[in-house]
């Protein structure tokens, strides 16, 4: 018996929104009349060319579902439309099926129009292969595509994201109706401060503002805006200033993708700004003046001659995607609880969902720009920054460490933290142990754990990297009042000695190994 179709409509359209492709909503269609009824008051309209083997056949489904379904005389939920535009008879197919959705309502509408004129080749983000791209006479001196009138209408809009499309011609003359709108992201379109300006005032239950890549403003101003808490702005031009006045702002993103220069910024009076991030820009010296409250900080930005200085009391986090040396970091954050460290920005989320919490931890990635003597500097810096108590470091290269000579020729007794974990992420070699010793000769841990993502590392107990890493641990207690002990970090004793220090992810990697040593005084 076919008890599917016994449901209610919306759980039924519920179970097709689990359908990849638009052919398992067609082979559903043709099941019987029901699933025909069923299939045509769908409400979650997706269209991609990726799912199409041409441009005609995805703009002939695209008319014929859009036209069955607004028959039917229902508010679609969604519509996601992601095509290259190549003749201008594309144009008016695109607005005929926009239109009939328009008049009956869209909640969640995503439009990314790329237009073939734009590119001499498929740019890198687009959905048709190479072979599929035939510049004609009619693709370079094609318009593009603006969005009709009937869009500012649409109140019952909660979410909109518009790439490389012209706004509609009434845009700043009709009355913007989205009440409702609780998103939005432009990308790749012309703006000026005015419609900034005016989104804001006519979008009150606005919550995520991104703006990408959009020429013509210069100025970002949004003042006494009640319901906004999350802000990202991208840039290839220069602008001049970022001014905002918004009680419940708590996330704020600025990317200077085309290192024009840090635009001015006033966001003193958002006292709930506490994540910030910035990309490019040149920093000075009393850039977190502009965030009082700040909590959390990512930073990408590259040496610029002159020392880093960071000041807050507020600081919590702080994540540092730069080719600043250490000795070129000056940190006064006494709040601080977790410094994450990395000459590249790719390396930074690596492992995060995975990796143990720790409390005063410093974590960087260390990939073949580091020497032995990157430790020493590793070393002198936590000296001077005196909070951390352990020190999280992941291994991204599988190169031999060499010139160890010099670093324990340097008379400096080993720092002591309280833990550290050294994470390797490629097969265990003899490189390997050229970091443990380079680590210890500068560090003298209560406790350390050796840890590998990769399928074939064995730790045990037994295995010459374990070994050896015991042995040099035990060099460092030489009165031999202190025995070293060789655990699992998921055991109970090992839990006990991390207690206050380690929270562990609820969801470890399948094929994780690792293995702690604990020193205990006898």
């Amino acid at each position: 018996m076919d008890r599917i179709s016994q449901l209610p409509d919306f759980i039924v359209h519920h179970i097709l929104s689990f359908l990849k492709t638009p052919k398992d909503l067609v082979r559903m269609s043709v099941l019987s009349k029901t699933w025909l009824h069923l299939t045509a008051s769908f409400p979650i309209l997706d269209f991609s060319i990726s799912d199409f083997s041409s441009g005609e056949s995805f703009f002939s489904y695209v008319e014929y579902t859009t036209s069955r379904f607004c028959h039917q005389n229902l508010p679609a939920h969604s519509l996601r439309l992601i095509k290259f535009l190549r003749d201008p008879a594309d144009l008016d197919i695109v607005d005929r099926c926009l239109e009939r959705v328009f008049r009956n309502g869209v909640k969640e509408l995503v439009i990314y129009l790329h237009n073939y004129s734009d590119y001499s080749e498929p740019p890198s983000d687009s959905e048709e292969s190479a072979s599929d791209y035939e510049e004609s006479p009619s693709a370079t001196a094609m318009p593009r595509y603006r969005l009709p009138n009937t869009l500012l209408s649409v109140s019952v809009l909660t979410s909109l994201t518009i790439f490389g499309c012209d706004l509609p011609s009434s845009f700043m003359l009709d009355a913007l109706k989205f009440k409702s709108l609780t998103r939005l992201k432009l990308e790749n379109i012309h703006i000026d401060d005015e419609v900034i300006t005016y989104l804001a005032t006519s979008c009150p239950l606005l919550q995520v503002f991104e703006i990408r890549s959009c020429p013509g403003f210069k100025r970002f101003c949004v003042h006494g805006h009640q319901s906004l808490q999350e802000v990202d702005i991208s840039f290839d031009a220069p602008v001049e200033r970022i001014d905002i006045e918004a009680p419940n702002l708590y996330e704020l993103s600025v990317a200077d993708e085309g290192e024009t220069g840090q635009p001015q910024m006033n966001l003193a009076l958002c006292e709930k700004l506490t994540s910030v991030s910035c990309e490019g820009c040149p920093l000075p010296n009393d850039f977190l003046s502009n965030f009082p409250f700040v909590e959390n900080l990512v930073l990408f930005t590259g040496y610029n001659g002159n020392n880093l200085k960071l000041s807050s009391n507020s600081l919590r986090t702080l994540v540092l995607n730069s080719d600043f040396d250490l000795e070129e970091i000056e940190l006064s954050t006494p709040s601080l609880g977790l410094f994450i460290y990395s000459y590249n920005e790719h390396y930074s989320g690596l492992g995060i969902s995975h990796l143990p919490h720790l409390e005063l931890c410093m974590r960087c990635y260390l990939d073949d720009s580091i020497d032995s003597l990157w430790f020493q500097k590793l070393r002198l810096f936590l000296d001077k920054e005196n909070g951390f108590k352990a020190l999280n470091l992941y291994i991204c290269t599988d190169q031999k460490l060499t010139v160890l000579e010099k670093l324990k020729a340097v008379e400096l007794p080993p720092y002591e933290l309280e833990h550290i974990e050294l994470h390797f992420e490629h097969e265990e070699s003899s490189g390997h142990a050229t970091f443990v010793d380079a680590v210890l000769c500068c560090f003298c841990p209560r406790s350390l754990t050796l840890r590998s993502s990769f399928p074939l590392t064995t730790f045990e107990e037994q295995s010459p990297l374990v070994k050896f890493t015991y042995e040099k641990l035990l060099e460092q207690e030489f009165q031999g009042q202190t025995s070293i002990q060789i655990v699992s970090p998921y055991s109970t004793k090992a839990q006990k000695q991390f207690k206050g220090l380690m929270s562990l992810p609820r969801s470890l990697p399948r094929q994780e190994k690792a293995i702690s040593f604990i020193k205990e005084e006898e």
